[in-house]
């Protein structure tokens, strides 16, 4: 029943799931950066993507849990 809910919170918010897989090292960077700046990965993520020049929309960019 959960994953149904957030797959409906998905669509509604228009976002979509991504996996992907990377180097240990570079996962364990981005530990330690979301760590030290307290930033979700998430976040982190889609900032260094919307540098790189991918459209992120601009609240995204925030961590959700401090937006409230």
């Amino acid at each position: 029943m959960k994953r149904g809910g957030n797959r409906e919170r998905k669509i509604v918010s228009g976002e979509d799931t991504l996996q992907i897989t990377v180097p240990k090292i570079t996962k364990k960077n981005l530990r330690i950066r979301a760590a030290e700046s307290g930033d979700p990965m998430r976040v982190i993520v889609l900032r260094a993507l919307a540098e790189a020049g991918i459209e992120v929309p601009g609240e995204e960019l925030q961590d959700r849990r401090k937006a409230k």
